[in-house]
């Protein structure tokens, strides 16, 4: 119930009131009211100094697009990650043609040649340290021993061969044969069991020792062929 004055006497004078529903209350006494619930309608929760985030840049990438950003906008960031400027060491670099020439390729040495020094036959190590090595042997004389200037350089670990002419193998190229001498050191020479003395013809596949290592003659110029046969032809 309402009451009013009235104007004549000032007595209150009851009027009576139409009960208004839910959503006429909520018009008229503007409480914020929902007009399908009782409750009051829920407000942004976040506080008005609270920035706000492009979707998108939460995550650490750029903004999204629908909001007229562009990628380049803002750089992605990993989030986590220590950030390390990148020194270019790892860039690939471009050459251009007329600004850039590659290096030169440095001149090999000449090569020397192999025939003023023919292959004669071969020296294999079948026992002793070396085993399994393989060594050259030239026209004319060629010195066996372990220095680095020796013609046939043995240098496999055994220390009982001389550094310096252990022995000599000689190609004559007139008579077409091999020999085999000592070289003037203080370890012996052999074939077999007999020590070489003088000079001894070596036949091909014969086996001889210096020190602990024995070496097996192999021969490729000999009565059949010769490096001269190749000029004649």
């Amino acid at each position: 119930m309402a009451f009013k004055r009235d104007k004549e006497t000032g007595e209150p004078v009851e009027v009576p009131t139409r009960k208004l529903d839910a959503e006429e209350q909520s018009r008229a006494t503007g409480s914020g009211r929902d007009a399908t619930t009782d409750f009051p309608r829920q407000r942004d929760a976040r506080p008005a100094s609270s920035p706000t985030v492009p979707r998108g840049a939460a995550a650490g990438g750029a903004p999204s697009a629908d909001r007229g950003a562009t990628p380049f906008d803002a750089p992605t960031r990993v989030i986590g990650a220590e950030q390390v400027p990148d020194s270019g060491e790892n860039q690939t670099r471009l050459v251009r043609p007329g600004r850039e020439k590659a290096a030169p390729t440095p001149a090999k040495p000449p090569a020397e040649d192999a025939m003023a020094d023919p292959v004669a036959g071969w020296l294999v190590v079948v026992a002793g340290p070396g085993k399994g090595q393989v060594c050259s042997v030239g026209y004319g004389s060629n010195g066996l021993g372990r220095a680095e200037n020796a013609r046939v350089r043995l240098d496999f670990g055994d220390d009982q061969i001389s550094r310096e002419n252990h022995a000599t193998v000689t190609y004559d190229p007139r008579g077409r044969k091999f020999y085999l001498q000592h070289g003037g050191g203080t370890n012996l020479t052999y074939i077999g069991d007999e020590p070489v003395l003088v000079p001894t013809v070596l036949e091909p596949m014969q086996d001889f020792s210096i020190g602990d290592t024995t070496l097996r003659f192999v021969p490729f110029c000999g009565p059949d062929f010769d490096w001269q046969d190749t000029e004649t032809a």
